[in-house]
């Protein structure tokens, strides 16, 4: 290990971010069929935070946020369609000035020009649109979107082979070729190894598929609700998805989420190539880190997969293993993807960590885990301002309480230890008045909600006009990286 600024070790870091895995898809976290036997020995060498949050149930705004530390309303990011400035300081700079060398194989669906945000390498291309065409409409209301639409969930789910496998089986291959050469060079790295499973279409191989034959896949646990007596953020959400289109039977409903269950098998094997291979070159006090972007409803309360608050499609796993600081254990504390990105600033004892880390919408967990940090503020922050939508959405997991705000409706307040499936609305219960004006009051602080919206709204039209006049500009941004065999596998090469 190298020193760092502040006399501390500069551990090597390996992050896995999987795309739409919920929390709950980990047998050791909690579900009863899941087969993932390389991320439950991981979660028994980890710290497992069993109640982290995305900061927006929506793969470019969680992603920049985690890259950034920052809320979507400060990033600007809003929705798929948005732009992280390459001005905005990210994990990878701030680690790249820690010095590391910092490496990016698969998605992190980055929008514009830069397609970089502080990776000196990109192993391989990205799976997702680099450019402005994913721009939401809300002038639109709520408009359906046959690219998002349970009428997907139609198909088969058991194929012989998919372009979404083909792309990770390259991110994971990638992966392993740099880290090999990492551990010949003997340089500090930072490598982001990004999947793009369990997303949807939950379409699987026969081999995957197969394992769960005899395993019961159980119904959704929170029952449908009708359309009409939805909150309107989730009516707006379910025409945007098609679900009063399109009805899934029974079978339809099991079927879907045995493949997921599947594709999370699939994702638990590339784990454990990666785990396998920091055991086998020696790396074994590497700090290593699971999450994922956002999660995914899987039928729960008759919903597919996000752009929803509800805790399937919000909660996220979370796991990080450092053998040399911290001892495996459960958490139960509420945390966030923005303080993961605060924490690996305090990992990789980036310069002026302590003032950059303030500039943050989140904070360390190290003194957390450390137990030198006094109380923890135990809260979370999503929004939501994109597709499906028509007015800022907002929410504040604090404490026991989910608190969701959604501009010019009614509120939600849910007690998730009480009520962990979300049926049952205290909002305008009088006895949690205090409670719920306690929450809306930390939600919104420093918060112009107008002035918020008026920004959405000339973004979006800004950006579709850019669309109009030029809709193919993702030809020119996309990442194409060149793969020299010489520069990778000569013999000159030691």
């Amino acid at each position: 290990m190298k020193a760092g600024n502040d006399g501390s070790a500069q551990p090597d870091i390996l992050l896995m971010m999987v795309d739409q895995m919920t929390a709950g898809a980990i047998r050791a976290t909690g579900h009863p069929s899941a087969i993932t036997p390389n991320l439950d020995r991981l979660v028994r060498s980890s710290v497992s935070f069993v109640n982290a949050y995305s900061n927006s149930p929506l793969c470019v705004p969680a992603r920049a946020s985690f890259m950034t530390g920052r809320l979507p309303r400060s990033t600007g990011v809003f929705d798929n369609g948005s732009e992280l400035p390459a001005s905005a300081p990210t994990i990878a700079h701030h680690l790249q000035r820690a010095g590391y060398r910092t490496i990016l194989a698969g998605k992190m669906h980055f929008v514009g020009p830069d397609q970089h945000h502080g990776f000196r390498e990109r192993l391989t291309g990205d799976i997702s649109l680099p450019g402005l065409t994913l721009t939401p409409d809300w002038r639109r209301g709520a408009y359906p979107n046959g690219g998002s639409s349970v009428g997907r969930l139609k198909e088969p789910n058991v194929v012989d082979w998919t372009l979404q496998l083909a792309f990770d089986e390259e991110v994971v291959s990638s992966a392993l070729a740099r880290l090999r050469r990492l551990r010949q060079e003997r340089e500090k790295f930072f490598l982001c190894v990004s999947l793009s499973h369990p997303h949807d279409p939950f379409q699987i191989t026969k081999e995957y598929w197969d394992r769960y034959e005899g395993v019961p896949v159980p119904q959704p646990f929170a029952p449908a609700t009708a359309l009409d007596r939805m909150h309107p953020y989730n009516q707006w959400i379910q025409t945007h998805h098609e679900a009063d289109r399109y009805r899934l039977s029974d079978a339809e409903v099991e079927g879907n989420r045995r493949a997921y269950l599947a594709m999370a098998s699939y994702v638990d094997d590339k784990v454990g190539r990666l785990l396998d291979e920091l055991e086998r070159l020696g790396l074994e006090e590497t700090v290593v880190v699971f999450t994922s972007d956002h999660g995914e409803m899987l039928g729960e309360h008759g919903m597919w997969f996000k752009r929803t608050f509800f805790d399937p499609a919000a909660k996220v796993p979370l796991l990080i293993r450092w053998p040399a600081r911290l001892r495996p254990e459960r958490r139960e504390e509420v945390v966030s993807l923005v303080d993961l990105s605060a924490t690996l600033l305090e990992v990789g004892a980036v310069p002026e960590a302590k003032e950059w880390i303030a500039d943050m919408d989140g904070a360390s967990l190290l003194p957390l885990l450390d137990n030198r940090s006094g109380d923890w503020k135990n809260g979370a922050i999503g929004e939501y301002y994109a597709e499906g939508a028509v007015e800022p959405m907002l929410y504040l997991r604090k404490d026991r309480f989910k608190y969701v705000y959604v501009h010019g409706e009614e509120p939600l307040l849910f007690d998730l230890v009480a009520d962990p499936l979300e049926l049952d609305d205290l909002a305008w219960r009088t006895e949690y008045r205090e409670v719920r004006e306690g929450l809306h009051a930390e939600l919104l602080a420093g918060v112009d909600i107008e002035e918020l919206r008026d920004r959405i709204l000339r973004s979006q039209r800004e950006r579709l006009a850019i669309v109009e006049a030029y809709p193919d500009e993702r030809l020119a941004w996309a990442h194409r990286p060149e793969r020299d065999a010489l520069e990778l596998y000569g013999r000159a090469k030691k």
